[in-house]
C-alpha cells in the first residue's frame, strides 16, 4: 500500500498545490492531494507560473476543500504549511502530521521561488 499523503493550507491556492504538483512529479510513488480549510478562488498566477519554469505542471489543478478530497481520515499523513495557528483543523489521531511552516506567497511573492525548492527538499525525504 502506498502512503497517502494531503498537503494542507489556509486556501489551496499557493504551498500546498505546489506541494501536490511537485509530489506528483518526483515521488509517483506516493498518493498525493491538497486541499484549503477555506479554498481560493485560483491558484497564484505567480505560483503557478513559478511551477511550470521549473517543469512541475498544474494543469487541471484547483483551489479544494478537505470535504473534496474525502476528509483528513482518509489519508495516512497530513502535512500543512505553516497554517496551525490560524486555519487548520485539529488533526485527528491515528494521523501522522508535520507542519513545514512555510512563508505565504500570498503575503511574500518574493518567497515563492525559495517555497518551492524548500518543498522539492522536504518532499525527496518523505518515508
Amino acid at each position: 500500500m502506498s502512503l497517502k499523503i494531503l498537503f494542507l493550507c489556509g486556501h489551496n491556492s499557493g504551498r500546498s498545490i505546489a506541494a501536490e504538483a511537485i509530489c506528483k512529479k518526483i515521488r509517483p510513488e506516493l498518493k498525493a492531494s491538497s486541499a484549503g480549510t477555506k479554498p481560493g478562488k485560483r491558484i497564484n498566477p505567480e505560483v503557478k507560473k513559478s511551477l511550470q519554469k521549473k517543469g512541475f505542471s498544474v494543469i487541471g489543478s484547483f483551489p479544494k476543500s478537505i470535504d473534496d478530497v474525502g476528509g483528513l481520515s482518509k489519508w495516512n499523513k497530513v502535512i500543512t504549511m505553516g497554517c496551525m495557528e490560524k486555519n487548520c483543523p485539529v488533526i485527528p489521531k491515528g494521523i501522522e502530521h508535520e507542519d513545514w511552516n512555510l512563508p505565504d506567497p500570498a503575503t511574500n511573492i518574493e518567497s515563492i521561488d525559495e517555497t518551492i525548492q524548500i518543498l522539492i527538499t522536504k518532499i525527496k525525504k518523505i518515508n
